[in-house]
């Protein structure tokens, strides 16, 4: 099952215009995640959009999600997958 594929969500939508169709599944169902993903730069939300699109499975996509409301830093994720990138 390919939780990454379609178009994604409606344009001017947080900014969610070519995000996985999982991940935008995903925060529609958590209130707190959504206000995260929003408060983020665009160049956040591109790093963890990218972030997604190489998530393997559903438990990786929630994870990611997951990231945006706990205690973890989602900064200092994008920051990791800066750092695994260059």
């Amino acid at each position: 099952m390919d939780i990454n594929s379609g178009n994604g969500l409606a344009a001017g939508t947080l900014g969610m215009t070519d995000i996985p169709l999982g991940f935008g599944f995903a925060l529609a169902k958590n209130e707190a995640a959504m206000k995260s993903y929003a408060s983020l730069s665009e160049t956040e939300r591109e790093h963890l959009i990218l972030r997604c699109k190489d998530a393997r499975n559903k438990e990786e996509m929630q994870k990611i999600v997951d990231s945006l409301v706990t205690d973890s830093d989602v900064r200092a994720i994008v920051q990791e997958e800066r750092e695994k990138l260059s």
